[in-house]
């Protein structure tokens, strides 16, 4: 899956508790914010698994999704794609 074009990126200078981290291809919820990360931010100590992911480990959060094994949901430095905003940065 090609990155998303800059067009199709919405940026916010925060993402709050209760975002959901989805996969931008089977639209699968993966990861949920449990507190408010800061544009830039660390998602360390922030993210809870939703049901059948795997944990969040430092900064190795898998790429692509582990549902579908297709669609490719987080970008470094710091693009993810959320299920209310679609590509945020």
């Amino acid at each position: 899956m090609p990155r998303p074009a800059p067009a199709d990126i919405t940026f916010l200078s925060s993402l709050h508790s209760g975002t959901i981290l989805s996969c931008p291809d089977c639209g699968m919820g993966l990861y949920m914010l449990t507190k408010k990360v800061q544009r830039g931010g660390r998602f360390a100590g922030s993210v809870k698994s939703l049901a059948g992911v795997p944990e969040y480990a430092g900064g190795g959060m898998p790429r692509r999704c582990p549902l579908c094994k297709r669609g490719e949901w987080w970008y470094p430095p710091g693009t993810v794609h959320t299920l209310q905003h679609g590509w945020v940065e």
